[in-house]
């Protein structure tokens, strides 16, 4: 039985922007990371990727980039739950941003996942989207905002918390992730310290001068934003 992602957690998807070698040393890193600082760490890595990430066993949960919905049969060259589940992955990233789904498949695609054993974040570009994703009840809704992706995301993010609240009241078994924008490691630690379970980061760890040290920078900041919205000081 797949393990529950735990919040916080730290997701990282390169796209298809590494080869083989440093898809693998890239989950080397963030797993040693992972472990030093009691974060689950997430690398959704495209889809012929899976296998050879999963069986290295760093200790990082292996995430598809996209999952069809069709069920095993006749049907050719598509993905089926069964098959990412035989090649290793956990668990599968859905409408994302470069491949959004029409709002009936993706609730199928996300009921098809779970009885298949698939964990799922479930992308969302605005508080509407975040609110009807979190009723489908995937393991995480990510809110991302279009006009922060790929931007350095300074400023204040003062939606953090009325829409983690607002997907709490839906259904508070549904991890809410935060992201765009998350440039440093220091914009993980605020959108952590803000209330999220999970935040990531794809530009800010790849076009690092060092990506493999960024990678346990943000996920040590990931780590310290949690731990300052959930630790308290006696006076």
């Amino acid at each position: 039985m797949t393990e529950p992602l735990r919040a916080p957690f730290f997701e990282i998807g390169p796209k298809n922007l590494l080869r083989r070698r440093e898809l693998e040393e890239l989950a080397r890193a963030a797993g040693a990371a992972a472990r030093q600082y009691g974060v689950d760490v997430v690398l959704t890595v495209p889809n012929a990727m899976v296998a050879p990430i999963a069986e290295l066993d760093t200790g990082i949960r292996v995430f598809a980039q996209s999952m069809d919905c069709d069920p095993l049969g006749p049907s050719f060259g598509r993905i089926t739950a069964e098959a990412l589940l035989d090649a290793g992955a956990v668990g599968v990233m859905l409408n994302h941003d470069a491949a959004p789904l029409d709002a009936e498949t993706l609730a199928a695609t996300v009921v098809r996942a779970r009885d298949a054993g698939l964990l799922t974040i479930v992308c969302a570009g605005t508080e509407r989207e975040a609110l009807s994703h979190t009723a489908l009840r995937p393991t995480a809704v990510l809110f991302e905002p279009p006009a922060l992706i790929g931007t350095s995301g300074p400023g204040e993010r003062d939606w953090i918390r009325p829409i983690t609240a607002a997907m709490r009241r839906i259904d508070d078994g549904v991890l809410a992730m935060h992201a765009g924008g998350v440039s440093s490691a220091l914009v993980a630690r605020d959108i952590m310290a803000a209330g999220a379970d999970g935040t990531g980061s794809t530009s800010g760890v790849l076009s690092a001068e060092n990506p493999l040290s960024a990678a346990g920078e943000f996920i040590a900041g990931a780590r310290a934003g949690w731990d300052d919205a959930h630790t308290t000081t006696d006076l």
